[in-house]
């Protein structure tokens, strides 16, 4: 009988259906972003930059503030990241357990570059920054005993009464004893899986920006945006017999039926402002388009000869950033700023539809939630011979994976509920250093938090 029941929650992810946005694949569920301003002197301020936008990585951050550059000036930035993407590996729904699986911790990237020439009251830039890298797996199977080969720590599972919602246990029991019906409240197991993600999205822009008065400029930039993606979830029977390969990916399938992977591309666009009503304040805002990217899902499985076939032209849509921050300089040489960052996670689950019929017989019944990121950050220069910086800063970004929020009255919704619960917030603390000499400038920083962790060096020469 428990193996019926297996078999029955395996048969809701063999066929896929039509998506109109993002895809349910496992592996897209913690999908880390990089909304963060570019530049390790931001990065040491907690990301806090926009009301400040003093130096080349306005070009991105805020491209009002490239005006303050009277000087052609080129900047670079390297990062080196360590994320972990959460999946629910084992427990009893809904005391599920997550097991943390990182992604890329050993890799030092280019992430920002940039070169800006002032003419007059215009200020033009052009520079690249690397939104988005993310690649790992994670496997949510059956732990056993390397000896015996006895199962530990098993799959998350569930009790599900007939026509009723999970359970306990002790309850499932009791039901079966007072209906004399084995059948009236059943064990489920999500089905074992391997789930991998490879997402890497790039900018080239070019950025302008005119100073109206000598308290006000204005920017804009056009964002030329590449995106390259692949993920996957392979599953198995309970018996661990091949099942299907569920696929999004920026591709196109072949002459020879073969999967082929190519770059995505969408222009956008960001504006800006930056406002100086006396010497020691300014304020910023910004607003940033996220682009949207085809991106295919395909599946091969039993139905299709388990021959990869194109399903839907699903779309990848990144989600749309506004922001408004203060700088105010107490003393000359103290700086504190403050953004107010707000970023349309919803975006990712616009006409969402699912993997199965049963779910997309709902009526939108996946949840990501907008939200509203707190940046705090300090600048401290010592007046030294070759002038030091220190810089300290703070920033949540609250709890915005996609959930499912679907009535739970199905093993197909339960086993989703179990593999999309949502995220929790994330407290950010970052430090940061810099020297400053006339013509170049060097700049490191380090942010972390419990999933999350970047160290940043950036460099900036002045002609």
């Amino acid at each position: 009988m428990r193996r019926i029941a297996l078999l029955a929650v395996a048969a809701t992810f063999i066929a896929l259906g039509a998506a109109a946005q993002n895809t349910d694949i496992e592996s897209l569920s913690g999908l880390q972003f990089n909304f963060g301003n570019p530049g390790a002197r931001s990065l040491g301020m907690g990301g806090a930059f926009l009301g400040l936008a003093d130096d080349a990585s306005a070009a991105e951050a805020n491209p009002a503030g490239l005006t303050i550059l009277r000087k052609p000036e080129v900047s670079i930035e390297v990062r080196n990241y360590l994320e972990q993407q959460l999946l629910t590996t084992s427990g009893t729904f809904p005391d599920i357990e997550q097991t943390a699986f990182t992604h890329y911790s050993d890799r030092v990237v280019p992430a920002f570059g940039s070169f800006v020439y002032p003419i007059k009251k215009f200020t033009f830039g052009v520079y690249f920054h690397e939104v988005l890298r993310n690649g790992g797996s994670g496997e949510v199977i059956a732990q056993r005993n390397e000896l015996t080969g006895r199962v530990e720590k098993d799959v998350p599972n569930f009790f599900l009464p007939r026509g009723g919602t999970p359970t306990s246990k002790a309850n499932c029991d009791q039901i079966k004893k007072d209906t004399k019906d084995p059948f009236s409240c059943v064990e489920f197991r999500v089905i074992p899986f391997l789930s991998a993600l490879d997402v890497n999205q790039r900018t080239y822009g070019f950025a302008a920006a005119y100073q109206v008065t000598p308290k006000l400029s204005v920017g804009a930039n056009v964002r030329y945006q590449t995106f390259r993606e692949s993920s996957f979830t392979f599953r198995v029977t309970p018996t661990f017999d091949f099942s299907s390969i569920s696929v999004q990916a920026t591709a196109d399938i072949d002459s020879s039926g073969d999967v082929k992977l190519k770059d995505e591309t969408d222009v956008t666009f960001g504006v800006g402002f930056k406002w100086s009503p006396m010497d020691k304040i300014s304020i910023g805002g910004v607003y940033k388009k996220g682009p949207e990217f085809v991106a295919p899902t395909f599946v091969a499985a039993p139905s299709t000869g388990f021959d990869f076939v194109k399903l839907a032209d699903t779309t990848f849509h990144i989600p749309d950033i506004a922001g408004l921050g203060i700088s105010v300089r107490p003393i000359p040489v103290l700086t504190v700023n403050l953004d107010a960052v707000h970023v349309t996670y919803s975006n990712l689950v616009d006409d969402f539809v699912a993997s199965n019929e049963d779910i997309r017989a709902l009526d939108n019944p996946y949840e990501a939630k907008d939200v509203t990121e707190l940046h705090f950050g300090t600048e401290y220069f010592f007046a030294s011979k070759i002038p030091f910086a220190l810089r300290a800063g703070y920033w949540r970004d609250p709890a915005h994976a996609i959930t499912f929020k679907g009535p739970l009255n199905t093993a197909s919704r339960v086993a989703e509920a179990i593999l999309f619960p949502g995220s929790e917030s994330q407290n950010h603390w970052s430090v940061g250093a810099g020297f400053a000499w006339p013509k170049f400038q060097i700049d490191f920083a380090y942010d972390s938090s419990d999933h999350y962790k970047v160290a940043s060096i950036s460099a900036v020469t002045r002609f």
